[in-house]
């Protein structure tokens, strides 16, 4: 194969990939039950019932700012029981949210 066909061709093979890193998300449910979230917080009827019901969440709050009361609850709330879930990336919070959209 030649020089200019293999650029080609490796230049689209890292286009696919980047492209699928930022529109392909992780599995909000899956975070949001291995995370334990659904532990304390229900959502479309199952789950934990000492925390807020997430089902309308993103009906009452913006995105951001569910994403910094994941990251950091205490900044909304400074007597907040909920922990920090600021080890999560940002796609994996996005996902959660998406999660909660659907």
């Amino acid at each position: 194969m030649d020089r200019k066909k293999y650029t080609l061709i490796a230049t689209a093979v890292f286009l696919a990939g980047l492209f699928a890193w930022f529109t392909i998300l992780p599995d909000g449910a899956v975070i949001f039950s291995e995370e334990g979230c659904i532990d304390c917080h229900s959502f479309k009827g199952r789950g934990g019932s000492t925390c807020p019901d997430l089902t309308a969440v993103t009906g009452r709050r913006s995105d951001s700012w569910i994403r910094r009361q994941i990251n950091d609850p205490r900044s909304h709330n400074p007597n907040s029981m909920m922990p920090s879930f600021s080890h999560l990336s940002y796609r994996e919070i996005s996902a959660l949210i998406q999660f909660f959209k659907s």
